[in-house]
């Protein structure tokens, strides 16, 4: 049974290392996803990887609840329900492209008409790679407080509001991000508190007016001090930054939002200001290898989600080009 067993790894691993696909596609965030819907339309054959047990980035990992309102269609779609609505398209697709989860890219070596692709699972043989991974690999930023991971109501991403009705709650952080949870959890909690270490918040003026109105008290500029609690928060120790005065508030969540720490994945690749460089069509210094999204940079670069699904647009027709050089490829689908 043994060599059984080990005949059929040794068969498996033949036929991945033997079939050359069109593209691979590193990377399942919107811009991602939205390339392999177009793959799919293309009729090109290969596969997505992504690192996370799920489709989204850090749209459905961090802020699922977070509105977006700059999206062509939407005047205020959730984080959440964009993704869910891409994936609802994939499904669509007859020939819809093939999904590897749980799977990380680890590096690339040229072979003859293409590239070999090594992940923690496996092998493949592809004639074009498109590198969508974002930012890279991330990580919420914790507050550096003692103690910090024994408590288990701390939170890093905003996911169902309907777990935080009628709770008193605490919204560390001045960006975008934080207001956006401050102004969402208005609505359903029964108290919710901002604090912030200085003086002015770093998010938009209309938001933190909006987040106001709303009845959220802001704190600032407090810094923190300290959990009190055993395996939750009870309550939050904080200290004026100007007169030292210490204040302590009861929460129910303690909800930090200080950023996230990113990793670029590791690929040897021509870098500008910390970006991958691309040419018009979005290919890399490496032939046959594309990259989109804000994995990238080029002058004029916008990072942003409709930016990025352009740049997949661009990107899977000169891949399809490659591929099938005498192809009529339509300009529309």
């Amino acid at each position: 049974k043994g060599k059984v067993i080990r005949l059929f790894i040794s068969l498996s691993n033949f036929i991945i290392q033997g079939y050359m696909e069109d593209i691979i596609i590193i990377g399942g965030g919107p811009v991602g996803i939205y390339a392999s819907i177009l793959a799919s339309l293309h009729s090109l054959k290969g596969f997505l990887i992504e690192s996370l047990d799920t489709l989204g980035g850090q749209l459905t990992s961090l802020y699922p609840e977070k509105k977006i309102i700059d999206l062509p269609g939407f005047t205020s779609i959730s984080a959440k329900e964009y993704i869910n609505a891409l994936i609802k398209q994939r499904e669509s697709l007859t020939n819809k492209f093939p999904l590897h989860l749980n799977e990380k890219f680890e590096s690339f070596t040229k072979i003859d008409n293409g590239y070999s692709l090594k992940t923690n699972k496996g092998i493949y043989e592809t004639k074009t790679i498109l590198i969508a991974t974002g930012m890279g690999v991330f990580t919420p930023r914790q507050t550096g407080i003692k103690n910090e991971n024994q408590f288990d109501n701390i939170i890093y991403s905003l996911k169902s509001l309907d777990s935080y009705k009628n709770k008193t709650i605490a919204v560390l952080g001045g960006g975008d991000s934080a207001l956006d949870w401050a102004i969402m959890l208005a609505d359903i909690a029964k108290k919710v508190y901002i604090i912030h270490r200085r003086d002015e918040f770093r998010g938009q003026s209309s938001s933190v007016q909006v987040m106001i109105d709303k009845g959220v008290e802001v704190l600032k500029p407090y810094l923190l001090q300290e959990f009190i609690g055993d395996s939750s928060v009870k309550s939050i120790v904080l200290k004026h930054a100007v007169s030292n005065e210490i204040k302590t508030i009861d929460v129910d969540m303690v909800f930090v939002n200080y950023g996230i720490i990113t990793s670029p994945i590791n690929i040897d690749l021509e870098l500008t200001n910390s970006s991958i460089k691309v040419d018009s069509t979005y290919m890399t210094s490496k032939e046959n290898i594309f990259a989109i999204g804000n994995a990238i940079n080029y002058p004029g670069k916008v990072k942003n989600i409709t930016a990025g699904l352009g740049e997949a647009v661009i990107a899977i027709t000169k891949i399809d080009q490659i591929i099938n050089p005498n192809k009529n490829i339509p300009i529309h689908f």
